[in-house]
């Protein structure tokens, strides 16, 4: 089989994993996420995070209010043609609905300096345990995680995850950029 093909039934099978899911369960486990990641995520450092898309990815609300009270810097992605930069908000109350319905900081928010970004959590399909990385297939975060470990290779990248997308093996491209670790409700692992 292509690994077109492999990794297209490998989004198949996860997004059939993730409907299954009751709210419930998605809502424990992203609080379990969250404790999860506060305790190994650093004060005052900047943080490269995400909003959660459809109910296909842990909520990291709770940890992102966490961190903003903090002191943390918190940045989003922002989504420019075929491409994102992280920008920062300072409350989710300034994040709002992008063109692909993702919400995002404005167009005019502080752009983050890849030289300052500590830890990026990345958002995918799936994953495994040796840090490979399924995304949506449109290659963004990897173009991007490419660039910033370029800029500034000690930037740790933590796949995030329900324990529903922890796969044995995930396909990969030469493109495909590798994780840092993986962070489930069980914790950090790889």
């Amino acid at each position: 089989m292509h690994i077109y093909e492999s990794k297209q039934n490998l989004r198949h099978s996860i997004e059939l994993r993730l409907k299954s899911m009751s709210d419930l369960d998605r809502e424990r486990e992203s609080r379990s996420v969250c404790r999860r990641l506060a305790k190994l995520i650093p004060e005052n450092c900047a943080v490269c995070a995400y909003s959660a898309f459809k109910k296909t990815e842990p909520d990291l609300s709770i940890l992102i209010n966490d961190l903003l009270g903090r002191g943390n810097e918190v940045y989003f992605p922002f989504f420019e043609a075929d491409n994102f930069i992280f920008r920062r908000a300072q409350s989710f109350d300034e994040l709002k609905p992008g063109k692909l319905g993702i919400l995002e900081p404005q167009a005019d928010a502080k752009a983050a300096a890849a030289s300052q970004i500590r830890i990026a959590l990345v958002p995918g399909r799936a994953f495994d345990m040796k840090g490979n990385r399924l995304g949506r297939g449109n290659g963004g975060y990897d173009r991007w995680i490419a660039t910033q470990r370029k800029i500034n290779p000690d930037t740790k990248m933590w796949g995030i995850a329900f324990e529903c997308q922890i796969v044995s093996e995930v396909p990969v491209d030469q493109h495909d950029q590798r994780m840092d670790g993986v962070v489930t409700a069980r914790g950090l692992a790889y």
